[in-house]
């Protein structure tokens, strides 16, 4: 619920981070993969794969999130929520676990690289006890894919130079059939004048 208050309050308008497509390794209570991506406005989806060396575990968990800036869009605030499954290294160990999971943290983008810190509190709606959990991790991330400038997003539909020409060639070409077409006409016109005298 608070997560939701939040997203709710936060004004959408804002532009969270400074990137598209991300991804590195997330390092902490677990170690393993995180890729982010942006969908639209302060959107993102985030995956991860992970397991644990101590409880003999493999995760994968996928999360909606909301990003908001804290002093500009290269250092954000992020909170959201999402589901898991977990896989244990074997059946004595129990069943496999499935459940909702919630996130929030703080991330500061320069050039390239992105630094993350977050808090992940984990809950397995079919464990036979300790059903909740909580994880922290740091992520360092690579950015593969920059946000573009308003610049560049408002002319991605806008013709080049090259179709420019091509379609000023095109036009020119048209006209000067017109212009053919209207000469032959009246040269056929003459041509009947002259014979019906």
């Amino acid at each position: 619920m608070l997560g939701l208050a939040l997203c709710i309050l936060v004004p959408l308008c804002l532009s969270g981070q400074s990137y598209f497509t991300a991804m590195g390794l997330r390092m902490g209570t677990d170690f393993g993969i995180t890729l982010q991506q942006k969908i639209l406005g302060n959107l993102t989806m985030e995956g991860i794969v992970s397991s644990s060396a101590i409880s003999n575990q493999t995760s994968a968990t996928v999360l909606a999130e909301i990003h908001n800036p804290l002093i500009s869009k290269r250092f954000n605030f992020y909170i959201g929520g999402g589901i898991h499954q977990r896989w244990r290294s074997s059946f004595d160990a129990g069943p496999n676990l499935r459940g909702i999971t919630g996130i929030a943290g703080a991330e500061m983008t320069l050039g390239r690289i992105n630094l993350a810190w977050d808090y992940k509190p984990v809950y397995h709606l079919n464990a036979q006890q300790s059903a909740f959990e909580s994880e922290t991790a740091i992520s360092l991330r690579y950015v593969f894919v920059r946000k573009l400038k308003n610049k560049k997003r408002n002319n991605i539909f806008k013709p080049t130079a090259k179709q420019k020409r091509q379609k000023e060639k095109k036009k020119l070409k048209r006209q000067k059939a017109r212009n053919k077409n209207k000469q032959t006409q009246k040269e056929k016109n003459g041509l009947n004048i002259f014979k019906k005298k």
